[in-house]
């Protein structure tokens, strides 16, 4: 049976090699607004959502070389392990407190999301799909996965490593939300999957669960006009 990490992270054999993936893992999401066509994020735009899927895949691929290449680790390191029924009693606990959370959230706020039901449904299906698996896999081989165990290894502290890509998640959400209240749900989610990804120490599992979270925003609310986060 597979059981959550609980001895000390395997170290690198460069220092250098997780400082880098750090940036990488880390920054990179601050540097997409930047890129041609990506100034004010905006997932009714298709063009926009093709070059954020392009580009998180690329990111993701550069981590996983830091990883096998230069720190010459294996990807058990970061969390890729097969889950057990364990992980995926975890997630379900996880999903249905996170939705709950964000829906207290919701109804005291009133919060909305830039897109409207009508135009998030005027996006491809396909196209859709894959902004949710890209997120799914990408997001948190970058913000959990990778900056969680790497991170760990500069702060000794789980519960620190977590509270830094929370934030580092939740800031990188700002293009698309701006300052408004919308930006705390994220931070919900962030929560709750940092929360998972500490409890576990699971890639797979996390990866499930957002994929899980934007499918119900992208795919399936909006047919039932509730749009999404």
């Amino acid at each position: 049976m597979v059981t959550p990490m609980t001895s000390p992270p395997a170290r690198p054999r460069s220092r250098t090699a997780p400082i880098v993936g750090l940036i990488v893992a880390l920054g990179s999401a601050f540097l997409l607004p930047y890129l041609p066509g990506q100034a004010h994020q905006n997932i009714a735009d298709v063009k926009q959502d093709l070059g954020v899927v392009l580009f998180e895949w690329i990111v993701a691929l550069v981590i996983l070389a830091i990883v096998l290449f230069w720190e010459r680790l294996p990807l058990g390191s970061i969390g890729f392990r097969t889950p057990s029924w364990r992980d995926a009693g975890a997630m379900g606990i996880a999903i249905v407190a996170m939705f709950v959370a964000t829906a207290i959230f919701s109804a005291l706020t009133a919060t909305a999301s830039g897109a409207t039901s009508a135009q998030i449904v005027a996006v491809p299906l396909t196209l859709r799909i894959a902004l949710f698996l890209t997120a799914g896999f990408c997001e948190e081989l970058m913000f959990r996965a990778y900056a969680i165990e790497r991170l760990t290894l500069f702060t000794g502290k789980l519960w620190i490593s977590g509270a830094v890509t929370v934030a580092f998640f939740t800031l990188a959400h700002v293009p698309r939300y701006g300052f408004h209240l919308s930006l705390v749900a994220v931070a919900i989610i962030a929560a709750f999957l940092t929360a998972l990804y500490v409890w576990r120490r699971n890639f797979w599992v996390c990866a499930a669960m957002h994929a899980f979270v934007d499918c119900v925003g992208l795919v399936i609310a909006p047919l039932f006009g509730a749009g999404a986060h």
